[in-house]
Order: structure tokens, then sequence, then C-alpha cells
């Protein structure tokens, strides 16, 4: 089995190259962010890459973005997500990318000590299981039981969303997404009223600023507030 590795952290990275060799898994690349990752994929073709969820530059959802392209371009490609997250959106935006060729995984870190339980979990991944985290079966089933307050959005939407969340403006948000901040104003304004949020002029007059309360519900629904 053959593998690329694309993690931020050179210690990890590396350990992850030697242990999974250690264990009979060839490791064709070993990649350090985002930039190189689809280039790697491309060169190795790997059976399944081995993703960090958050990258530099920005550290949010680099690994699912690059994800999101390697399923797009190599459908072949079985994908395994580590992170030190429990994220159920996470979760839930890698399991939308399984198809019937191969599947994906997504683990915590702490389970990357045990490196027969992850190579298991690789040799899965690459025959076209699916492969979740215990913590992340539970918290997806409790979510399965309550409404999904971004259930409404589109993905590039929640994209958007996500980096509302993290601060961003509309033109920073125009600027990392390539588009115009006309088209960004109008995805917000949107976004508000599928949410239900207050209209600009409301929220003026109350003193609630509606992207802190687009903010407040990203969050929730990550179970991070």
């Amino acid at each position: 089995m053959h593998v690329v590795i694309v993690e931020d952290q050179g210690l990890l990275r590396d350990a992850l190259a030697e242990g999974l060799t250690g264990q009979g898994v060839h490791v064709t690349a070993k990649v350090q962010d985002a930039d190189g990752a689809l280039a790697a994929i491309n060169a190795a073709a790997p059976d399944v890459a081995i993703l960090d969820i958050r990258l530099p530059p920005t550290f949010s959802d680099e690994g699912l973005v690059i994800a999101e392209q390697v399923r797009e371009r190599y459908p072949e490609v079985g994908l395994l997500v580590l992170s030190s997250y429990a994220e159920v959106a996470y979760a839930e935006r890698l399991l939308h990318m399984q198809d019937e060729s191969r599947a994906i995984g997504y683990l915590l870190k702490e389970r990357v000590g045990d490196l027969a339980e992850l190579t298991e979990a690789l040799r899965r991944v690459a025959a076209g299981e699916v492969v979740i985290d215990p913590l992340l079966i539970d918290r997806l089933m409790r979510r399965r039981r309550a409404p999904d307050p971004l259930a409404a959005l589109s993905p590039h939407e929640r994209r958007i969303l996500a980096l509302v969340a993290e601060g961003r403006s509309n033109l920073g948000i125009a600027r990392e997404l390539g588009n115009q901040i006309s088209t960004v104003e109008k995805h917000v304004s949107v976004i508000a009223d599928k949410l239900r949020l207050p209209a600009a002029r409301d929220t003026d007059r109350r003193h609630v600023n509606m992207r802190v309360l687009a903010a407040l519900v990203y969050l929730r629904s990550l179970d991070q507030v």
C-alpha cells in the first residue's frame, strides 16, 4: 500500500512516515502544506492520502479543501483525515465525499500512537470502507437527533460562513476565494436570510452585529460554543 502524508508538524510527519514504513506501508511523499499536496498526490498516485485538517496558511480547513479536490480529480485515492479536533461538521463534510471506489476515514491524532490501528484504518479505507473515530460516531449520532442550523446552506455558503466566523471582512473573503466583493456581499446577505438573522438595518438599531450572530451560529454547529 502506498500513501502520501500531508502534515505541517515536522516531527509528527516524520514519525508517521517512519512508523508506517515499519508496518510495511510505502510512504511515497511527505508534504507540509496545501500548496504541494495535489502535486505530490498526482506524482505519487497513492492508494490513500493522509491529511491534517488545519494546514498553513490559515489553519482552518485546508485539509478538507484538499480532500474535496482529490476526490474530484483522483477519485481512486482513499482519504484519511487526522485531526486533534473531533469536529462533527468536518466529519459530515468528509462523509459527503464517500463514493463506491474509495472511502474515507477520520481519526483523532491521539490514535496515531497505535500504529497497528492506524495501518488497519489505512487498509480499510483503501478497500473502500468508512473509518470514523468512535468519539465522532457518538457525536454524529447525537447531531442526527438535533436539527442542523446550517442545513439550508450550500457548501460554498458554509465556506463563506466559516470565514466570517474567523473574523474575515467581505474584502478578505473575496480575496481568499477569488470572488468579487459584490458576490461575497450577496452571499453574506443570503446566508443571513437562510439563518433567519436580523437584517443589517435592524442590527444597527439594536446594536447587534449580524456577522457576530452568524459566527455564533457556525461555532455552535461545530460544538465549540
